[in-house]
């Protein structure tokens, strides 16, 4: 499985030990160091060279934005996922100019903050496929995401944005036993929620022998959609 290296960058030691815990409880993600302000944010970057930055907008020594200016002008390859309460039309479209996987507005719900990591994890995922066909990049451009579509009645949004969270971390396939232990979930729950992704194209099934007996079915989170 990759490890991604993830900096927090939040200046309130409260806020930034919730989303420490939260990144290093998702599979795949571990922390490379908690950065309160941009200075030290810059030591950590050129120290550790993290995947991705869980970046505050907002801190003590400068706005996260100029930070962001000064990594990209550096060609520094670090993702960031932009937090902020900011909710101004201007701020938005800067951070995406700049090539945020995701921006996340303050108070937001933990499983927010899981989606954003499995747009990331999926956007890496396929960053390292090779050559990429025009729909792939499409996707990629979108920052993974999909068409909205009707979702049943008897799907909760936050579970199926926790299953995508589970099948993005994964390292390779994974049955719907192993994604119910990883979201927390019943594995008829699980199925259910996995059948719905790969019938409507979100996820790729396929089985695999598990000694004796009926093939086990297993789920990866496509690149691109059917």
């Amino acid at each position: 499985m990759a490890a991604w290296r993830t900096v927090i960058v939040e200046d309130s030691p409260a806020v930034a030990e919730v989303h420490r815990r939260l990144v290093a409880s998702v599979p795949g993600f571990v922390i490379a160091g908690v950065a309160p302000t941009a200075a030290e944010t810059r030591r950590l970057v050129a120290l550790h060279h993290p995947h991705l930055l869980v970046l505050d907008l907002a801190l003590p020594d400068g706005d996260g934005l100029s930070l962001l200016r000064t990594l990209r002008a550096a060609r520094e390859p670090v993702e960031v996922i932009a937090v902020t309460a900011s909710r101004g039309t201007q701020v938005v479209r800067d951070c995406v100019h700049l090539g945020v996987v995701d921006y996340l507005v303050k108070p937001f719900a933990p499983e927010r903050l899981r989606q954003a990591l499995g747009l990331f994890a999926h956007r890496m995922q396929a960053l390292h496929e090779g050559e990429l066909a025009q729909q792939e990049v499409d996707r990629l451009c979108a920052s993974g995401r999909k068409p909205a579509r009707a979702l049943p009645r008897d799907l909760a949004p936050e579970t199926l944005a926790q299953i995508r969270t589970e099948l993005a971390a994964a390292a390779g396939p994974l049955s719907s036993a192993q994604v119910a232990e990883r979201a927390g979930v019943a594995r008829v729950t699980a199925r259910r929620y996995l059948e719905y992704l790969a019938a409507s194209g979100e996820a790729h099934s396929d089985s695999a022998a598990d000694g004796p007996g009926r093939p086990a079915k297993t789920y990866t989170l496509s690149v691109t959609p059917v």
